[in-house]
């Protein structure tokens, strides 16, 4: 099963052969966007018709970072000597040369889908064979408000989709924060394929303050939720929880979605983009409230998930009993072995 890795020279867990979120798309410009994604160093621009384009962000002159020059046209220039790559990779201008130099620079296939770039950084030849990315149509939904962000975090990618699919954690990591108390029982958990699912529900329960309040109740009212989530690929999960009128269980009253995307940087470290949005309560001072909460919870994740990346990172000198799973691990484990089939069909070696 797959396993989180450690500092001390760990097998590649992360499939190369899937769409990453590499950046949101209002990241991407006129100037070069560096990122370390997968182990391997990427530049992201536009043309000047609006395209995205990445490509490997190594001038294979004198292995200079191309991000530090400049968007010429459509072609990007290495800021070392000069060099122009147009945006298939090919090398179009040497300025000490009277032509171009027959080298290029690898190109990496992109996708542009509501707020996020993907990238796919696989074997070409089987990329029609690769799920494509999720779409989360709520993103763009104008009955949505929708707020989102990015942060580095110093810790496996394994580790935080394991976070979102175990929210038995909030009581504890966000007890002053999220006061989200009740997640006790484990969910219901099912697959279809890779895409590994739960749902929890919470019938005629008290509301925690952090759901009350948006929905303009008082914390403890007698409400129903729900609670449901998909682990679409190594990539991306989604989250949803939906609210009801206990009187009228077949109206739903309002949603939050969330939208967690985990992107390797290496072996222990990844970029967690995040995308959260709902349908009431909405207007732009509550969201910016809502959103500050979400990024306070979100540090404390940070917080526990890097101290479990060191510990694993380390071998004690007495050894280590290992990893105990238990009922509300399920989903966990669903993803784990997800990724075990992600990585049987890889195609390229380390």
């Amino acid at each position: 099963m797959a396993t989180i890795a450690a500092n001390t020279g760990p097998a590649r867990n992360y499939p190369l052969n899937c769409w990453w979120v590499a950046a949101f798309a209002d990241e991407v410009g006129r100037t070069p966007l560096a990122r370390w994604l997968l182990d391997t160093p990427v530049v992201l621009y536009r043309t000047e018709a609006g395209d995205v384009v990445a490509l490997e962000d190594r001038c294979p002159h004198r292995q200079a970072p191309l991000s530090s020059g400049k968007i010429e046209g459509d072609a990007i220039q290495c800021g070392y000597h000069g060099f122009e790559f147009a945006p298939d990779g090919r090398c179009q201008r040497v300025p000490s040369m009277n032509g171009p130099a027959p080298i290029r620079v690898e190109t990496f296939p992109v996708r542009e889908e509501g707020l996020l770039v993907w990238i796919y950084l696989g074997d070409k030849a089987v990329i029609d064979d690769v799920p494509p990315p999720p779409k989360f149509d709520w993103m763009t939904d104008p009955a949505f408000n929708a707020r989102k962000g990015s942060m580095e975090i110093a810790a496996n990618y394994l580790l935080l989709k394991e976070n979102v699919l175990d929210l038995t954690h909030l009581g504890y990591v966000h007890e002053s924060s999220f006061g989200i108390l009740d997640f006790v029982n484990p969910p219901k958990v099912t697959t279809e394929g890779d895409v590994v699912m739960y749902r929890q529900a919470f019938e005629r329960s008290p509301l925690p303050a952090a759901y009350a309040i948006p929905l303009g109740f008082e914390p403890g009212k007698i409400w129903t939720r729900v609670g449901t989530g998909k682990s679409f690929s190594p990539a991306s999960h989604e989250s949803e929880v939906a609210f009801f009128d206990p009187d009228q269980p077949d109206n739903c009253n309002g949603q939050v979605c969330f939208a967690h995307l985990t992107t390797p940087i290496d072996a222990t470290s990844m970029l967690y983009f995040y995308v959260v949005g709902r349908d009431m309560m909405n207007d732009d001072a509550t969201m910016d409230h809502f959103a500050g909460l979400l990024v306070h919870g979100f540090k404390e994740d940070e917080e526990i998930l890097v101290k479990v990346q060191q510990t694993i990172s380390r071998t004690p000198r007495r050894g280590s009993t290992g990893e105990r799973s238990v009922k509300a691990d399920a989903a966990g484990v669903e993803a784990r072995r997800a990724v075990d089939r992600w990585m049987a069909r890889e195609t390229i070696a380390d």
